[in-house]
C-alpha cells in the first residue's frame, strides 16, 4: 500500500465519519474534504473544479429547476383534495400515497419527489384525523424507492451511469434500470403497506386533528399561579422544564420543587398539543410580545436548501425586521440550553412562527422553508403545462434522440420561455447542498482510481469470487453499499464505490454494467437510520419519530428490497 493510497483510505474515513457525526452541514464537509485532498496532492489543482461540468451536476440542477415548476403548478393540491374525497380504508389510502410518492420520485430527485407529496399527506392529515407517523415514514420510504426505476430518479443513478461511461463507453439509459428498480420498489412497497400500520396505527389518539399534535418542542412560557413550580410546570406539559430567567438572569440550581414567578421566562421541552390545550385554558403563554388579530400562526419545515440551515435563531436577522417570531421549534432530541434564541437548526426542524400573515408567506418563501400547517396560499389555477413539458422531455430520453443533461435542459428553457419557470426563485430554492456534494466528491472518486485504490480495494474483493461471476460481484457490491449508505449519503456511497466496482468487474473478467447497478440500488436503499438521507431527516424531524423506529420500519423493507433488485440485476444482466 502507497503512501498516497494510506492518505485517500484516512482522508475518506475522516469524511465519512464526520458525516456520521451530523455536527456540519454535508456540504461543508465534502468541500473541506475536496480541499484537503488538493493540498496534499490527492486531487490535481487542474481537477479541482471538474465536477461543476459533470453531465451528472447538470442533470440534478435541471432536474429540481423542473421541480420547482412542477410545484407551482398547483396540480398537487387538486390531487390532495381528490384523494381526501376518496372513499377507501386508511391502509387502501397510504398504498396510493406510496405508490404516487413512488411514481413521482421515480422521474425526478428524491428531495424533490417528497417536497412535492409533503403538503398533500399534511392535508389527508388534517382533513381525514390520519395519525401523520403512519404517512411521512412510508412516503420517504417509497420515494427513496421509486428513484430505483430510472435514470434521473436519484443522484446516485447518474453518478454510476457516468462512470460506466467513463470506463465502458456506454452509459446507461433512461429505463436500464427498470428491472432491478421496479422489482424493489414493489417489494418494498408492499411491506411497508402491510408492516407500517402495525408500528404507526393510521388511526390512533395522537391523529392529527390539531395543530402540533404528536410533536415534541422547546419553547418559553410564562406560568401562571396553577403552575407555580417546576415540578408542576412539567406534569402539566408533560415535558422538562430547561431553564429559566428571571430579571434577565438564570436561576440555578433548578430543582423539582423550585418556585416559577408570572414574569419568569420558562424554557421547556414539552409535548406541543399539552402546550396548545394549557394555553388554551389559561394555565400558561407564551412568552413572546406579539399579540392581537392581526397575526396569525404557521408551522414550517427546515429543508436541505432553507438559508436559515446551521443558523441559530437569534443569528436570522430579518424574523425582527419582518415582525416574525418563532415560538416553538421542534429539535429531534437534541440537547438544548439557555433559550429559544440558542436554538440552531438543522434540516428537518419544525417551527413554530406567529407575524403577520403576508409576512410569514413571504418568509417562509424567501427562506426556503416548507409551510406544513396553517396559511395555505389561496390556490392559484391548475396547470398541466408543466408536466406535459416535463413528459415530452423523458420521451426524449427513452427514445435514445438526446443525452439526459439534453432534454432536461430543453425542458428547463420551454418552463421559462412558457413562464411556467422563476429561474431567480428556483435558483435561489435549489438543494444547494446536495449540488456542492456531488461537485466535491466527484474528483476525488477519481483520485480512488488514480492513486491504484480503488484497485487495491477490488483485488481483496476478487480473492473470494470466481472469476466470471458478476451475480456474487454484484451481491457483494450491494451489501456493502447497503452497510455503507444509512450511515452518509447516497451520493458519496456512490462516489466511492463506482470506481471500486469498475476494477472489480475488470478483475473478474466480467462486463461492469450489473456491478454498477447494484451500487446504485445499495446507495438507494437507505431505510434504517434517519441521517443517511435527506427525506429521512424531514421524515425524522416532522413526524417526532424515535431513531429505532427506523431501524423497526426499514429492517423488513431492505430485507424485502434488496433480494428482489438482486434478482432483478440477475434477469436484467444475467449471472455469470
Amino acid at each position: 500500500m502507497t503512501g498516497e493510497q494510506i492518505l485517500l483510505l484516512v482522508l475518506f474515513a475522516a469524511i465519512l465519519g464526520t458525516l456520521l457525526m451530523d455536527r456540519l452541514r454535508i456540504e461543508t464537509v465534502a468541500l473541506a474534504g475536496l480541499a484537503i485532498g488538493c493540498l496534499v496532492g490527492l486531487v490535481p489543482l487542474t481537477s479541482v473544479f471538474s465536477g461543476l461540468s459533470h453531465p451528472a451536476v447538470v442533470t440534478v440542477v435541471c432536474v429540481l429547476l423542473i421541480v420547482h415548476a412542477l410545484n407551482g403548478s398547483n396540480v398537487m393540491d387538486a390531487v390532495a383534495r381528490r384523494l381526501a374525497h376518496v372513499a377507501v380504508t386508511p391502509t387502501a389510502l397510504l398504498a396510493l400515497v406510496c405508490v404516487l410518492g413512488a411514481g413521482l420520485s421515480s422521474v425526478m430527485n428524491n428531495i424533490g419527489a417528497l417536497a412535492l407529496m409533503l403538503p398533500v399527506v399534511f392535508s389527508l392529515s388534517r382533513t381525514l384525523g390520519l395519525d401523520l407517523r403512519g404517512l411521512l415514514m412510508p412516503l420517504s420510504f417509497a420515494t427513496l424507492l421509486g428513484g430505483l426505476c430510472t435514470l434521473i430518479g436519484t443522484p446516485a443513478n447518474l453518478i454510476v451511469s457516468m462512470a460506466r461511461e467513463e470506463a465502458t463507453g456506454q452509459a446507461f439509459a433512461l429505463l436500464d434500470f427498470l428491472p432491478s428498480g421496479l422489482l424493489a420498489t414493489l417489494a418494498g412497497c408492499i411491506v411497508l403497506i402491510l408492516w407500517a400500520p402495525r408500528l404507526f396505527p393510521l388511526r390512533s389518539e395522537t391523529a392529527a386533528d390539531a395543530d402540533g399534535a404528536g410533536l415534541v418542542e422547546v419553547c418559553e412560557l410564562h406560568v401562571r399561579p396553577s403552575a407555580a413550580s417546576c415540578a408542576l410546570l412539567e406534569e402539566l406539559i408533560d415535558g422538562r422544564v430547561i431553564s429559566v430567567r428571571r430579571d434577565g438572569r438564570f436561576l440555578f440550581p433548578l430543582r423539582q420543587d423550585t418556585a416559577l414567578a408570572e414574569t419568569d421566562v420558562v424554557f421547556v421541552e414539552a409535548a406541543a398539543a399539552r402546550v396548545a390545550a394549557a394555553i388554551a385554558r389559561g394555565d400558561i403563554r407564551r412568552a413572546s410580545g406579539q399579540q392581537g388579530s392581526s397575526t396569525s400562526l404557521a408551522r414550517a419545515a427546515v429543508m436541505p436548501h432553507s438559508v436559515v440551515v446551521g443558523s441559530r435563531i437569534a443569528a436570522i436577522a430579518d424574523l425582527e425586521e419582518t415582525d416574525i417570531e418563532v415560538l416553538a421549534v421542534t429539535t429531534q432530541g437534541r440537547r438544548q440550553e439557555g433559550g429559544i434564541r440558542d436554538v440552531q437548526l438543522i434540516v428537518g426542524d419544525v417551527l413554530l412562527l406567529r407575524g403577520p400573515q403576508a409576512s410569514l408567506l413571504r418568509w417562509i418563501e424567501d427562506n426556503g422553508l416548507l409551510a406544513v400547517s396553517a396559511l395555505p396560499e389561496p390556490a392559484g389555477p391548475v396547470s398541466v403545462v408543466p408536466f406535459a413539458v416535463f413528459a415530452a422531455g423523458l420521451v426524449l430520453m427513452a427514445l435514445g434522440l438526446l443525452p439526459p443533461e439534453a432534454a432536461l435542459g430543453l425542458v428547463v428553457v420551454a418552463l421559462i420561455l412558457t413562464g411556467h419557470l422563476d429561474l431567480r426563485a428556483a435558483l435561489r430554492d435549489l438543494n444547494w447542498p446536495i449540488i456542492l456534494v456531488i461537485v466535491a466528491m466527484l474528483p476525488l472518486g477519481a483520485a480512488l482510481e488514480a492513486t491504484g485504490t480503488a484497485r487495491m480495494i477490488a483485488d481483496s474483493l476478487a480473492a473470494g469470487i470466481t472469476p466470471g461471476n458478476s451475480f456474487a460481484a454484484a451481491g457483494v457490491m450491494l451489501a456493502i453499499a447497503v452497510f455503507i449508505t444509512p450511515l452518509v449519503n447516497n451520493v458519496s456511497t456512490a462516489v466511492v464505490l463506482s470506481p471500486i466496482a469498475i476494477e472489480l468487474a475488470q478483475r473478474l473478467g466480467v462486463e461492469p454494467g450489473a456491478l454498477l447497478m447494484a451500487v446504485a440500488v445499495g446507495a438507494s436503499l437507505d431505510f434504517l437510520t434517519p441521517i443517511g438521507h435527506h427525506n429521512n431527516t424531514l421524515a425524522y424531524g416532522l413526524g417526532n419519530y424515535r431513531f429505532v423506529d427506523f431501524v423497526k420500519a426499514g429492517a423488513p423493507v431492505t430485507l424485502a428490497a434488496a433480494p428482489a433488485a438482486l434478482l432483478g440485476i440477475w434477469l436484467a444482466w444475467g449471472g455469470g
